[in-house]
């Protein structure tokens, strides 16, 4: 088997379900662990969270348009490309003020001194970048609902 068929498989399956946001919404994981993961990466090797923002999001920008154009919105097209860049410009700006915000209050303080969260102590990580990687798994499901309204409207929408 080819790594060709094994992609196919799970993306027919996916094309399957009837639902759009549904669909949405597991190309997200997939999509989610991309992104995030590249952010946490990012915060890691000490960039400041915006920064680290910005270069998840060039990357996520162009793996997303690909499984949430195709498997989603069932296009193959790359004309739409700059339409999607700029909804995730749009969503970038407003996962900045969410993360700006989250830093201005006291909530990554308050979670860390959660003694369930003292197993972090025990890990070999930045500790100042902790708050910032919380931060962003806390706005994750907003940013999707905003992200699946701007890319149905915007981006994909049905031709009339």
């Amino acid at each position: 088997m080819t790594i060709k068929q094994l992609i196919k498989a799970p993306v027919r399956l996916l094309q399957r379900i009837e639902n759009k946001f549904v669909r949405f919404l597991f190309v997200g994981v997939i999509n989610t662990m991309f992104g995030y993961g590249m952010f946490v990466l990012f915060i890691w090797f000490g960039m400041h969270y915006s920064v680290a923002l910005l270069c998840a999001n060039f990357l996520g920008i162009l793996f997303n348009y690909k499984t949430t154009g195709y498997i989603v919105f069932e296009t193959k097209s790359n004309r739409l490309l700059l339409h999607f860049f700029l909804v995730y410009g749009i969503v970038y700006l407003f996962n900045l003020g969410e993360l700006w915000l989250l830093d201005a209050s006291n909530l990554y303080e308050t979670i860390l001194s959660w003694d369930l969260m003292s197993f972090l102590d025990t890990l070999p990580l930045n500790k100042a970048k902790i708050g910032d990687a919380i931060g962003q798994a806390i706005t994750l499901l907003p940013n999707a609902i905003l992200s699946f309204l701007l890319n149905k409207v915007f981006v994909f929408k049905p031709k009339e």
